[in-house]
C-alpha cells in the first residue's frame, strides 16, 4: 500500500525538489499544492502526511493547520519554515503539528528519516485501529450466540447499558458468559477506544488486593521496589471489569465504595489523590443479598454497583440455544484443528445434549464438545463420547475408570433436567412420606454391600446424597440438579444426614 503525501508550498521550485526527493521511494505517492486554498479544497481525499509551508500568501500554513485539525485531526503535519520563522514553526507544533523542518540543505537530509518515522506511526495507528475494529466486532451483541427469549432480553439490556456510564452488575451462574457481556458493553459504548481492564477478585491474594486496585508507592511495604500503577488508573478513559466481586475482602469494600463515589483513589503508601474516569462493570455468581444479611457484603456498595443489573440465564433455561452453541463450538474447534475435519455430531449425541442440565453452563458444554471430538474414534460423535452420562466427567476418575471405560459408559438421562418448584407438604424424616425426595428408579446406587444383607431405603438415600454432593464438588445446586430434586430438599437432606460441613 502506498502512502499518500501532500506537499504544500507556494515556492514551486522548492515544492518540486521535495516532491522529487520523496518520489524516489516507491511506497510514496506525492501530490503537490501551491496555496492554502488549493490544499483545503483537495482534502476530500485523506492524505497520510502533509508537508506544509508556513509563509504563503492568502491562507497561510498556520491557518491551514488549524482547519486540518478540525477536519482531519489524525493526519500528521510537518511544517516547513524559512530560516527566520522558527518561532512560528514552534508555535505551530503547540497547535498540533507533528514536527518542522527549515528550508536548508541540512534539514533536507533529515527529511527522509522524519517522514519515515511519521509514517511508521501512521502504520501502527492503523494496525491498532484494525485490531480495535476486530475486537469490537467480536464482542458486539450480534456476535453473541442465542435466540431464546431470555437471551433477546439480555441483548436488549446490553444495548441500553451502552447508552450511559452507570455501573453495571452482571450476575449469573458460573460459565454463563459474564465477561463476554462486559466486553460487549465496553466495545459497543463510547469508551470502546479506551482500555478494558479485567480484575479477578478471586485470584488475587487478600493482602495484595488494595495494591492491585489502587497501586502503591515505592517502599510502601516489603517488596514494593518501585511505584506501581493500579488497575483503576490503567482503566482511565475506559472500563474496569471487577469479576467475582463477591470475593472482595470486607475491609477493601469500604475503600472501593469511596473510590466509586469520589472518582478518586490514593496509592498504597501515598498521600496524593488521583482522579480516574473509568466505567465500572462487576460480575458475581454469588447471592449478594444473602451475603449482606450475613454481614459479608456492604449494602451501600451493593447499591453503588447494582445501578444497572443484568441477570444472565443458565444454559438449562435457554431452550434450543444449547444446540446453536453446540454447532458454534464444534465448528470453531474443527476450523482450528483441521485434523478432525469430517467429524459430525450424531443425533443421539444431540438429544443427550438437549436433555442434559449443564450445571457448568457454556463452559461445561464447550469442554464436553471439545473432549468428545478428541475421544471419538468414529466419524460421528456419540452420546458416550460426551461423558455426561453421570454427574460429571470427574466421576469417571472418582470411580477409578479409565477414559475408555468412561467413554463406553451408557448415557443415562436424569429424572428432570433442572430443579423443580417444590410441592408444599409436611413430612417426618424417615416416615416414607417425602414426596419430593429421591426417585430411586433413577439413582444408581448398589442395593447391597455384597454380603447378602439388605440395605434400607434410608441408607440408600444417604449414599445417593453423599455421592452427588462429593462428585459435584460440594456444589448444592448442581447436586440437586443431578439427583432431580429441589434445592431446598437437597439442603434438608444434607442437614438431616449431617453431610454438609
Amino acid at each position: 500500500m502506498k502512502y499518500r503525501i501532500y506537499v504544500v508550498d507556494d515556492d514551486r521550485h522548492y515544492a518540486r525538489m521535495l516532491s522529487y526527493r520523496l518520489d524516489k521511494n516507491a511506497n510514496y505517492h506525492v501530490k503537490v499544492f501551491h496555496s492554502g486554498e488549493e490544499v483545503l479544497k483537495g482534502l476530500d481525499e485523506k492524505p497520510d502526511l502533509v508537508l506544509l509551508d508556513i509563509m504563503m500568501p492568502g491562507i497561510d500554513g498556520v491557518e491551514v493547520l488549524r482547519q486540518m485539525n478540525t477536519r482531519m485531526p489524525d493526519v500528521p503535519v510537518i511544517m516547513v519554515s524559512a530560516q527566520g520563522v522558527i518561532d512560528t514553526a514552534v508555535e505551530a507544533m503547540k497547535i498540533g503539528a507533528y514536527d518542522y523542518i527549515t528550508k536548508g540543505q541540512d534539514d533536507l537530509v533529515k527529511l527522509d528519516s522524519i517522514v519515515r518515522n511519521v509514517l511508521e506511526k501512521v502504520s501502527l495507528e492503523r494496525e491498532v485501529e484494525t485490531l480495535r475494529s476486530e475486537v469490537s466486532e467480536k464482542y458486539k451483541v450480534k456476535g453473541m450466540i442465542g435466540e431464546s427469549p431470555v437471551m433477546l432480553e439480555v441483548y436488549r439490556m446490553i444495548q441500553k447499558a451502552t447508552r450511559g456510564d452507570l455501573t453495571v452488575a452482571i450476575h449469573g451462574e458460573s460459565g454463563t458468559g459474564k465477561e463476554l457481556v462486559a466486553k460487549a458493553i465496553h466495545y459497543a459504548s463510547g469508551r470502546k477506544r479506551g482500555p478494558f481492564i479485567v480484575v479477578n477478585c478471586a485470584a488475587i491474594p487478600r493482602d495484595l488486593m488494595e495494591s492491585e486496585f489502587f497501586g502503591h508507592e515505592k517502599g510502601s511495604f516489603t517488596g514494593a521496589h518501585a511505584r506501581k500503577i493500579g488497575k483503576f488508573e490503567q482503566a482511565d478513559g475506559g472500563t474496569i471489569f471487577l469479576d467475582e466481586i463477591g470475593e472482595l475482602d470486607h475491609d477493601l469494600q469500604a475503600k472501593l465504595l469511596r473510590a466509586l463515589q469520589e472518582g478518586e483513589i490514593t496509592r498504597v503508601g501515598g498521600s496524593d489523590t488521583i482522579s480516574f474516569n473509568a466505567r465500572v462493570i462487576s460480575a458475581t455468581n454469588k447471592n449478594l443479598i444473602n451475603m449482606i444479611r450475613e454481614g459479608r457484603f456492604r449494602e451501600d456498595l451493593y447499591y453503588r454497583l447494582f445501578q444497572f443489573p443484568i441477570p444472565l440465564p443458565p444454559l438449562r433455561d435457554r431452550g434450543s440455544d444449547v444446540l446453536l452453541l453446540t454447532n458454534h463450538i464444534f465448528r470453531d474447534y474443527i476450523s482450528n484443528h483441521p485434523d478432525f475435519k469430517g467429524k459430525k455430531i450424531s443425533t443421539q449425541a444431540r438429544r443427550a445434549i438437549e436433555k442434559h442440565a449443564w450445571p457448568g453452563n457454556v463452559r461445561e458444554l464447550k469442554s464436553a464438545i471439545e473432549r468428545a471430538i478428541l475421544l471419538s474414534d468414529e466419524a460421528e460423535i456419540s452420546a458416550a463420547d460426551l461423558m455426561i452420562a453421570d454427574l460429571n466427567p470427574i466421576s469417571a476418575w472418582a470411580d477409578r475408570m479409565t477414559l475408555a471405560e468412561a467413554a463406553r459408559r451408557p448415557f443415562r438421562t436424569p429424572a428432570v433436567s433442572r430443579p423443580q418448584p417444590e410441592p408444599v407438604h409436611h413430612s417426618t424424616p424417615g416416615s416414607g412420606n417425602d414426596a419430593d425426595d429421591l426417585d430411586f428408579d433413577e439413582v444408581e446406587v448398589p442395593i447391597d454391600d455384597g454380603d447378602g444383607s439388605i440395605v434400607s431405603l434410608e441408607e440408600l438415600k444417604q449414599r445417593a446424597v453423599e455421592r452427588a454432593y462429593r462428585l459435584c464438588d460440594r456444589n448444592v445446586d448442581r447436586a440437586a440438579v443431578e439427583l432431580g430434586i429441589g434445592r431446598a430438599t437437597m439442603y434438608r437432606l444434607l442437614k438431616k444426614f449431617e453431610i454438609m460441613e
